[in-house]
């Protein structure tokens, strides 16, 4: 046979093609990302928080005196 067989890329079944999209893919790209932010915003509002409790700790030790 031709030369040009060897060359041949093979395709196993499951595995996208490279001008395919993987959805799934961008989808697991899209719920890794929002859960970084979530867990951001969740550090952030439980800095916040303390800060508060703190403040109304101090505020309550200068109401007593």
């Amino acid at each position: 046979m031709g030369k040009w067989t060897d060359n041949k890329p093979t395709y196993t079944a499951g595995r996208s093609h490279d001008h395919e999209f993987d959805y799934g893919e961008f989808y697991m790209a899209y719920v890794a990302a929002k859960q970084q932010r979530l867990d951001r915003q969740r550090s952030q509002v439980q800095k916040v928080s303390e800060n508060i409790k703190k403040d109304q700790q101090k505020q309550a030790k200068t109401d007593e005196m």
